[in-house]
């Protein structure tokens, strides 16, 4: 990625470009969305991945225990200027995604998490991330951000269609994985097929080591998740309101991340796909901002 501008990015007219994505390890936890780091080269138009990772240790999900929103202190609610201007506006208000800041998942043949470029489109002011039938095949998709960074905010608007199998996810992937270390933070993952729990993780190192939280929230309609990565600190929000705050030793310390959005294809206790599902599951994303670390 090259440097970035002093003013922000906003997008106008798009152009979908296709990113391949290799197979994850067997749970919710890797959400690679790449098989290998997320620096990538240029081959036909298709950004790819210079070499495969070791696949983690599988993980499990583990029981979430929803909690309560905790306020944020006025001191936190006085300072909007802190972050200043975003360096990345996106309002999805285009046909098709921008090349130039986005690159599109097209992993069909994956063992775990399979996704399509197809299920993929911009449509009516919003970015549209489908799950269901493709080819004969459940597939569904997901976009990643080009800007990496160290440390900074990022903000999803964003809802979920219910459905049993697929998993709404917002989150931070590594420039490279595992160098110069194994890092991921899931600030919103909405796996819970009602769209009722708006579950939070971050992992750490090459074990999966991973710290997680939940909260009561109707994913179904539009909610607005802002992470920010901080020295020794990361602070998720819901709509305003400070749903974490997290200053343990998984927070990550060195290199570059960037945003990712993924409706992931899932079965485990209570989320596979039934026939109850819908024909179509889909993500909608509204807008994104992006802001550099003002450190």
């Amino acid at each position: 990625m090259g440097a970035m501008t002093s003013g922000p990015i906003r997008i106008g007219a798009f152009a979908l470009l296709a990113a391949v994505a290799g197979c994850a390890s067997g749970d919710h936890t890797d959400r690679r969305p790449f098989d290998g780091p997320r620096s990538k080269s240029r081959e036909g138009g298709v950004l790819v991945a210079p070499r495969p990772l070791a696949e983690a240790a599988p993980r499990t999900l583990g029981t979430l225990q929803p909690k309560a929103p905790v306020p944020a202190r006025p001191a936190e609610r006085r300072r909007p200027g802190f972050w200043g201007r975003p360096i990345l506006v996106e309002d999805f208000s285009g046909r098709r995604l921008d090349s130039r800041a986005w690159a599109v998942y097209h992993s069909p043949d994956a063992r775990v998490h399979p996704r399509t470029r197809h299920a993929v489109r911009v449509a009516g002011g919003a970015l549209r991330i489908s799950g269901g039938n493709f080819g004969g095949r459940d597939l569904s998709g997901g976009v990643a951000s080009l800007i990496d960074q160290r440390y900074g905010r990022w903000q999803v608007r964003m809802r979920a269609d219910r459905g049993g199998g697929y998993s709404a996810v917002a989150l931070l992937w590594p420039e490279r994985m595992g160098d110069p270390e194994h890092a991921e933070i899931d600030f919103a993952e909405i796996i819970d097929p009602a769209r009722r729990t708006h579950g939070m993780f971050i992992h750490r190192g090459p074990d999966g080591a991973t710290a997680r939280r939940a909260v009561r929230a109707d994913f179904t309609r539009w909610r607005t998740v802002t992470v920010d990565w901080l020295p020794g600190r990361v602070v998720i929000w819901l709509d305003g309101r400070r749903v974490w705050d997290y200053r343990g030793p998984l927070v990550p310390r060195r290199g570059r991340m960037g945003l990712a959005l993924q409706n992931d294809v899932v079965c485990g206790p209570g989320s596979c796909r039934t026939g109850r599902t819908p024909r179509e599951v889909t993500m909608h994303v509204d807008w994104v901002r992006i802001h550099r670390f003002p450190g």
